[in-house]
């Protein structure tokens, strides 16, 4: 489990004007909710979100700490649900962080990683991957940073599919067993390519 601690603040303001202010200090409008709070509107310094990310990696948990004018500091537990990024200098437009509780079952994606070398590769053909990730259910202590699919015993004209993985104890796939994550397709006979060249250009 990756949990990082952010600091973030209770914004009363709302609208493009305010939400121009803040990104012009170096801060991020975000936005809170679940189903047992009401939608808490945030501002969270950039530079530090950045870094909490690069230190924690995939789907890190956030120990949010809201301060508030006039009440004591808020601690809520939080996944980041979405975050907006604009795409001419990457810069940060909202954040969207969704309430999670740590008894309570929760679906991640959870990025792949696909390790060995297939023997329908050693027999001629080539790797190809359908899925980066796959949808999980687990508790949020179990949140894995990546799930391992060995593709050694993985033979030409095969794929390997969602119900064909080994997942970690605790987590459980939250999509189609059937659905193919990665594949070693044949390569085509030169008749087929040859067949596939317009007649002009084979001139």
């Amino acid at each position: 489990m990756n949990k990082v601690t952010l600091n973030a603040r209770q914004r009363m303001e709302t609208g493009k004007g305010p939400a121009r202010r803040l990104r012009a200090a170096g801060q991020a409008p975000a936005i809170f909710y679940g189903k047992r709070t009401e939608p808490m509107n945030l501002a969270v310094q950039v530079h530090e979100f950045r870094k909490a990310v690069e230190k924690a990696g995939s789907n890190p948990l956030f120990d949010l700490r809201i301060s508030t004018d006039g009440t004591p500091e808020i601690a809520m537990i939080a996944l980041l649900k979405e975050h907006q990024i604009r795409p001419v200098d990457s810069s940060l437009v909202h954040l969207d962080f969704i309430q999670v509780f740590m008894d309570e079952p929760i679906e991640v994606e959870v990025p792949l990683e696909f390790v060995g070398k297939a023997i329908g590769v050693e027999a001629g053909g080539m790797f190809q991957t359908a899925a980066k990730e796959i949808r999980v259910s687990c508790l949020p202590a179990d949140i894995p940073d990546e799930i391992v699919v060995d593709i050694s015993k993985l033979e030409r004209g095969h794929s390997i599919h969602v119900g064909q993985i080994t997942l970690p104890e605790g987590v459980k796939p939250a999509m189609d067993l059937g659905i193919a994550l990665a594949t070693v397709v044949a390569p085509k006979k030169e008749d087929q390519v040859e067949a596939e060249v317009p007649e002009e250009a084979a001139k």
